[in-house]
């Protein structure tokens, strides 16, 4: 099969020609269409059409002729040559000795072969000899492929700069981890499109977590920087911990291709709100417009901590409507699409220069707020006469594409990205699915495969992982019990104890190393004082840890020689070869039962090898039991797919609720158990409750698939 990634290149129809001669020959590889090659600080060079597959090799196939020239398309031909040939020299595993393990072959094309025949002593092709002529090249193993790719994708600078040198064991989790590290680096089919093609007007880039979204909009960034200095480019997010992972990956990919610094006054990385230290897209955009930055205190006071961020944009938003937005961007790239507000889009749309390019991309379950995705007409608005601005996402034929979904996820485990979403729907939760996708049909999109029944509403179904869903190393090196597993406490000091020991063993015997390990609190509110309990266990062993962005860094996560421990804000968008999740009893929380699951969603989602769930109390109980079940059916779904109806109800009673109302919900709980004592101590008889409240509370407590 023959992927086709489509950059800015200039000659469209000439793109177009050869996607349709090359689509009828039956080529493994891909054709890369206006792709950035190399380039020093003053010079990019961008190749027409690059052609890397099996059959044939790499072929360079410019569309310049020249009027007929020769010796100009000879010397075009030369720089083209020399500049990928450069590129290639560069990485290392495809040198044999000091020269170049594959032939790099350049050809010019033209409309047609009696065109073509003007030339001599240089090959210029026309339809038929194109074809002709790449018979005549000798095909490449597919080994070799993939280091032509991790080359040109330039995804071999996402590489670990860490050797493990003190790994010695066979079969220890460091030299599993070493062996993870070493797979060759190549965007796959969908990852390739999603960080090169750019389309004129808003993309959305979807994806699990682990897909590669952040590395994507990374790489996107630096392309799009590399490409067009004088662009103004914004990459923003949510979560404060991945600024320095988006400045060192975006770092890395400019110098790849342009071998200098990026102009971080051209290419800025920023935080979606911004703060007294940092700006950030909102404050920009407040500052440009002459308007009040308003911060996080006053947005709590006024909008409440939970829609906080949603109220201050929705409040700039509203003023920018009066008066003419300044246009500040050439585009803007967001990851964590998720988490943030709506208003915030039609911000980001009205800060872009036309044609409007916003790029988001986002993991729709891993929504921890009160915020879902909404579609593209609703979440970049109307003009004021009415208009919706982005009616749809449709992507046009031989053009880059709008809307991409990411499949395969490479951060996590079949097994534990499946439990992931088991617990985040309720797969096996004893009252029926707590919230689910308004198309079920995305679960195919992204990576699952139906094993029996259907995905239509009212059906059931059985799905698992599809097998192009994952990595196969993760067969090779792990087995499902030792990926995810569980534990319950009798007590906090008990789970700290446990935790802090098995990090000393995961240090001495494992060989893994400090920022290989993770903690995440998912209860935000107590984090700090379930943080400080682990953190004297730790200390105690004497290894040293840190409270991220509280003992640490605000943007950062990680540090060497000491262990990490997060709350979930700040884990998302990271991730780790070991994760333990304490206090995971928090996910059954009967409150906030959606954004509970939600938050153990991300916390299993951030493990790159393993993960273990700890908790405490009767909650972890009813956990424990839903994650037993996942692991009894295999790690499959199985499940009745709700009807439009019942997926109503569902987003009805679970909603997230304020704070008064789970107050409220918490005295009267407290009132109903204050009578089950008075029942069983004989203080109070339940004849004296009136039959027709009994009959209400016998409808109310039967138990029912859809609630």
């Amino acid at each position: 099969m023959l992927e086709v990634v489509i950059g800015r290149g200039k000659n469209l129809f000439g793109q177009q020609q050869i996607q349709q001669l090359l689509k009828n020959l039956d080529l493994h590889g891909t054709l890369y269409l206006g792709y950035p090659i190399i380039a020093s600080t003053d010079q990019m060079v961008v190749v027409d059409s690059l052609l890397t597959c099996r059959e044939h090799g790499v072929v360079i196939i410019d569309f310049g002729g020249f009027d007929g020239d020769s010796d100009r398309v000879r010397e075009h031909q030369d720089d083209l040559y020399t500049s990928l040939q450069r590129k290639l020299l560069q990485y290392k595993p495809l040198l044999n000795g000091r020269n170049l393990a594959v032939d790099i072959n350049v050809l010019s094309f033209v409309p047609n072969d009696e065109a073509a025949r003007r030339y001599t002593n240089v090959d210029v092709v026309g339809s038929t000899s194109l074809v002709e002529k790449l018979q005549s090249y000798a095909p490449i193993p597919e080994e070799t492929l993939k280091l032509v790719n991790a080359a040109i994708q330039r995804v071999g600078t996402i590489k670990p700069s860490i050797k493990r040198s003190e790994v010695s064991r066979p079969g220890s989790r460091g030299a599993i981890m070493q062996q993870i590290e070493k797979a060759i680096a190549n965007l796959d089919q969908w990852q390739k499109r999603a960080a090169i093609e750019t389309p004129d007007g808003p993309q959305r880039i979807r994806g699990l977590a682990g897909s590669g979204k952040t590395v994507v909009l990374a790489l996107k960034a630096a392309y799009l920087h590399t490409s067009n200095p004088e662009w103004d480019i914004a990459v923003t997010f949510n979560t404060r911990a991945l600024y320095q992972q988006f400045r060192d990956l975006v770092r890395r990919f400019c110098f790849d291709a342009i071998e200098d610094e990026p102009n971080w006054n051209k290419l800025r990385i920023m935080h979606a709100w911004g703060s007294r230290r940092q700006t950030g897209v909102y404050a920009e955009i407040a500052t440009a417009n002459d308007l009040p930055v308003q911060d996080f205190t006053y947005a709590k006071r006024t909008y409440s901590y939970e829609t906080a961020f949603e109220g201050v944009c929705d409040e700039l938003l509203a003023a920018l409507k009066k008066g003419t937005p300044k246009e500040l961007f050439d585009a803007i790239l967001i990851d964590e699409a998720q988490d943030l507000p709506r208003s915030f889009f039609e911000l980001a749309y009205l800060s872009c220069k036309a044609p409007n390019r916003v790029v988001y991309a986002y993991d729709e379950l891993q929504n921890l707020g009160a915020y879902s995705m909404a579609p593209p007409a609703e979440l970049f608005g109307s003009t004021s006469e009415g208009h919706v601005r982005v009616p749809h996402l449709d992507s046009e034929e031989n053009a880059p594409r709008r809307d991409i979904v990411l499949p395969v996820c490479y951060r996590n485990t079949p097994w534990a990205l499946t439990t992931a979403h088991a617990i985040g729907f309720g797969i096996y939760r004893k009252r029926g699915l707590i919230q689910f996708f308004e198309n079920p049909k995305l679960l195919e999109e992204v990576g699952y495969r139906v094993r029996s029944g259907s995905l239509e509403r009212g059906n059931f179904v059985e799905l698992e992982r599809g097998p192009n869903s994952y990595p196969d190393y993760f067969l090779r090196l792990m087995t499902p019990e030792d990926a995810i597993a569980w534990t319950k406490f009798e007590d906090a000091k008990q789970q700290a104890s446990w935790i802090a020991e098995s990090i000393q063993k995961n240090l001495l015997e494992d060989e893994l190393r400090h920022t290989d390990i993770l903690v995440v609190l998912p209860n935000a509110i107590k984090a700090q004082e379930h943080a400080a309990a682990i953190m004297q266990a730790l200390a105690d062993l004497e290894i040293a840890s840190h409270l991220a962005g509280v003992t640490s860094s605000v943007d950062s996560l990680y540090q060497e020689n000491s262990i990490a421990i997060s709350g979930i804000y700040r884990a998302k968008g990271n991730e780790a070869a070991m994760v333990y999740i304490a206090h995971g009893e928090h996910a059954w929380t009967p409150y906030i039962p959606v954004r509970a699951r939600n938050v153990l969603f991300t916390a299993i989602t951030r493990s790159r090898a393993w993960v273990r769930i700890c908790g405490i109390g009767p909650e972890m109980d009813s956990g424990i039991e839903e994650l037993q079940n996942v692991r009894d059916q295999g790690y499959r779904l199985a499940f009745t797919v709700p009807t439009t109806e019942q997926l109503e109800k569902m987003r009805r009673i679970h909603r997230d609720k304020s704070d008064a109302e789970i107050a409220k919900q918490r005295d009267v709980l407290k009132n109903l158990l204050e009578l089950v004592n008075m029942a069983e101590a004989g203080d109070f008889f339940p004849d004296a409750i009136p039959e027709d409240l009994k009959k209400r509370l016998e409808v109310i407590f039967e138990p029912a698939d859809d609630r």
